[in-house]
């Protein structure tokens, strides 16, 4: 795999979300929605820390599920796959549809960040670990919803498929996300917070280390 190869698959991924912008608009109209049924619901009362990094997560996981499986998964649905295969080695593949996701997912998470606490009452404490939470949260989500989305891509229920694959991989996500976001709102103490912040960053980084090998396995059948 050469940085070359890389950056024309980044680069095409660019070209061809900014093109349709299927991705962004979708998960753009779910974290503006989302955070503004939440605004209504809490009118004229005050988030606890605990349920608003619930409500933050849950924003950031469903708008995740719904735009970074595509970027395998829209492969196969158009017919591009193959020659996909034939033009480029699975790692310059698997490197950047991933660092795409994960571009996308942090673009997602500041979107609903800003929406969230701008609409609502939620108390900011941290922002440091706030940040942190939600920079490995969208490391997370997008290596392992990329990766799930790329070993499904091949079967005919492939959107359900992804989901399903995902699910037990983002379990301990959750907890160490919701668990950083709620002390980085004034919940629970400070140390734990970040012990969970680098927890998320540790398990994104084991997840993009181990991608690529389970990627190459799947990819070239």
């Amino acid at each position: 795999m050469t940085l070359t190869a890389l950056f024309a698959i980044l680069r095409k991924e660019f070209r061809v979300e900014f093109r349709s912008r299927s991705g962004f608009f979708a998960a753009g109209l779910f974290a503006v929605m989302a955070v503004f049924a939440i605004s209504a619901a809490s009118f004229n009362s005050k988030l606890p820390g605990n349920l608003a990094s619930g409500l933050v997560w849950v924003s950031l996981l469903f708008g995740s599920v719904i735009a970074v499986p595509r970027r395998f998964l829209q492969e196969e649905e158009l017919r591009t796959a193959d020659l996909l295969r034939l033009a480029a080695h699975p790692n310059a593949v698997y490197w950047g549809k991933t660092l795409f996701a994960i571009t996308e997912t942090i673009a997602y998470g500041t979107v609903v960040s800003v929406l969230f606490f701008l609409l609502t009452s939620a108390k900011l404490v941290d922002p440091g670990l706030y940040c942190l939470g939600v920079l490995g949260t969208s490391i997370c989500m997008g290596s392992v919803i990329s990766l799930c989305g790329a070993i499904a891509s091949q079967s005919a229920n492939r959107t359900a498929l992804a989901s399903a694959i995902s699910l037990p991989l983002i379990v301990p996500i959750v907890f160490m996300g919701i668990a950083c976001l709620r002390v980085s709102m004034g919940e629970g103490l400070i140390p734990g917070g970040w012990r969970s912040g680098y927890g998320l960053v540790g398990y994104g980084i084991a997840s993009l280390a181990i991608g690529p090998y389970l990627f190459a396995a799947v990819w070239k059948r």
